[in-house]
């Protein structure tokens, strides 16, 4: 697991949580579902990556409104990726990342 990639993701989603959960319910609540996770990453003390399913929030994008805020469904995914152990190094090399 590549901390310093998780702690960027984690700062990205939440700063995008805390600029629009005063202006939307559903973005608060995905906020308060993954504050305590947010937090683990955020400090550094998430080591063992998690399963997809473990980590909440994706039926707000999938069931929820929360499609329309691109910019946070994509931070969102990114978190995640990187919460479940980060892209394959194909998938980086693919993307012009550094492997």
């Amino acid at each position: 697991m590549d901390q310093s990639r998780l702690q960027a993701c984690t700062a990205e989603l939440q700063q995008l949580l805390a600029r629009l959960a005063s202006a939307d319910g559903e973005v608060a609540d995905l906020r308060s579902a993954l504050e305590p996770l947010l937090a683990l990453a955020g400090s550094g003390a998430l080591a063992t990556p998690l399963a997809w399913g473990d980590i909440p929030g994706g039926r707000y994008f999938t069931e929820g409104g929360l499609r329309r805020y691109a910019d946070l469904e994509q931070a969102f995914a990114r978190f995640r990726i990187e919460a479940t152990g980060g892209a394959a190094p194909a998938l980086r090399k693919l993307r012009g990342e550094d492997a």
